[in-house]
């Protein structure tokens, strides 16, 4: 696998530097927008990650990731830090939306959920289905929902009563067919009033990671995406 990160957040540097010589990837870093689209113009890389919120005209810069004719398919990571949205990230070309502060394990999390999107093909796209998920949040401890989709990115969900956008919520539910128990953390993506709501995941283990992408590849012979 090979990374490009554009960024000249050093402490963003030093963790993914960190992380994807663990994960014995070839990564490039560049630390301007000038430089960032160089090299998208220059070869493939399998996943590009860009620092939109700290890096001068980042969000432009990633609007023109996928126009890059080497980068058409490659996975897109947007890095935020509290201007730009997870919908507007999305908007502008981004299948992973990672906010900072990025720990190693999240930044782990979203680098190693972005390669298994690209091995799998399953990037971004939701898969109809009919499963019971079990929340926890607040004072909340195992709310069941009915999940309708879901994706490596998270999973649309009906609560049947509406849901606060800044909860940190607790996801639990199981595979069917292998029955694996699938525990994420995620928060409020989006919400409506008729108690439907999406909830992005922040962190899972890596088994768990590997046993739904397995599951949404099995699922994606079956079912078209949603």
């Amino acid at each position: 696998m090979e990374y490009l990160v554009i960024t000249h957040d050093l402490l963003i540097e030093e963790v993914f530097r960190r992380v994807l010589t663990e994960m014995d990837a070839t990564v490039e870093f560049r630390d301007n927008v000038k430089s960032g689209l160089a090299a998208l113009e220059e070869r493939r890389f399998d996943v590009v990650a860009i620092d939109c919120d700290d890096l001068y005209q980042g969000t432009g810069l990633l609007r023109a990731a996928h126009a890059s004719r080497p980068n058409k398919s490659s996975v897109v990571l947007a890095i935020t830090n509290g201007e730009t949205s997870a919908a507007d990230a999305v908007d502008m070309g981004a299948q992973f939306v990672a906010a900072k502060p990025l720990p190693p394990d999240r930044a782990r999390f979203e680098l190693r959920r972005a390669a298994q999107s690209l091995a799998g093909g399953q990037r971004r796209k939701r898969y109809p289905v009919r499963l019971p998920v079990f929340l926890s949040f607040g004072q909340v401890l195992d709310r069941r929902a009915e999940a309708f989709n879901v994706s490596l990115g998270g999973v649309g969900l009906h609560v049947g009563d509406p849901m606060e956008e800044d909860e940190i919520v607790h996801v639990r539910f199981r595979l069917p067919e292998d029955a694996t128990s699938i525990q994420a953390r995620g928060e409020i993506a989006w919400s409506d009033r008729q108690g439907n709501a999406g909830i992005r995941f922040t962190s899972m283990s890596e088994a768990a990671l590997v046993a739904l992408t397995h599951w949404l590849q099995r699922l994606a012979l079956t079912a078209g995406p949603a």
